[in-house]
């Protein structure tokens, strides 16, 4: 367990190549909604791999740039994002809320949500996150584009040019997608979670990725 806490963006990664691997191999047998939401799936896992591992960074982004304000000096290593609580959201996400529209493809605003928060992440990496590290990349950027966006914008002419959704299908997608964000995104990771004493602390090679010790000391002039 302590070693997925730990790498369970690297699991991830794994989960990405083997869904590559199912998808080649199935392709032919699948619904079109089917392969849409595993090619999700699979998007979601090198993005995260890509904000964590390589070239990484996210750690330090978030505590000690986006939560530049809330973070308690000494300890942005953990606080207020830490690794469990950057594993718990992120795997509820990935293995539950991405991966499970995949078995019920007609339950259709119930896939909408990794759809919409794909695309929305794109609006977040590529303007919030670059404007706050004055950057024109930031970690996570690669998968929105080449992956979060082409998908999206083949789901949404799918289902409409198939009238597979109706009103409420968008509705209730829409309002599943930001009640998502705001209780798993928002209310856990910054309101529940956060433990400054927390048994798990990002590693320094976590925090150091994506040169954000000199990112930072350039963006704060410290």
């Amino acid at each position: 367990m302590r070693l997925f806490i730990r790498r369970w963006y690297d699991f991830g990664f794994v989960a990405g190549l083997l869904t590559i691997v199912f998808l080649m191999l199935n392709w032919q047998n699948l619904d079109v909604m089917v392969r849409i939401q595993l090619l999700s799936f699979m998007a979601l896992c090198f993005h995260q791999f890509e904000e964590y591992h390589f070239p990484g960074g996210e750690p330090a982004i978030i505590n000690r740039v986006f939560q530049h304000k809330n973070t308690i000096p000494g300890l942005e290593d953990r606080y207020p994002l830490n690794q469990f609580s950057a594993m718990l959201v992120n795997s509820l996400y990935t293995f539950v809320l991405y991966f499970l529209p995949a078995f019920i493809p007609n339950v259709i605003w119930f896939g909408m949500m990794p759809i919409l928060l794909g695309l929305a992440q794109c609006l977040l990496h590529g303007i919030v996150a670059n404007k706050l590290l004055k950057t024109y990349y930031n970690p996570g950027l690669a998968a929105c584009l080449l992956l979060h966006l082409p998908i999206g914008i083949y789901y949404i002419y799918y289902v409409t040019s198939n009238h597979l959704a109706t009103g409420w299908d968008w509705f209730f997608g829409f309002t599943y997608t930001i009640s998502a964000f705001l209780i798993l995104l928002n209310w856990m990771t910054y309101k529940v979670l956060p433990n400054t004493a927390t048994k798990y602390p990002f590693e320094a090679k976590e925090m150091q990725r994506f040169n954000m010790d000199q990112r930072v000391k350039e963006l704060f002039n410290k």
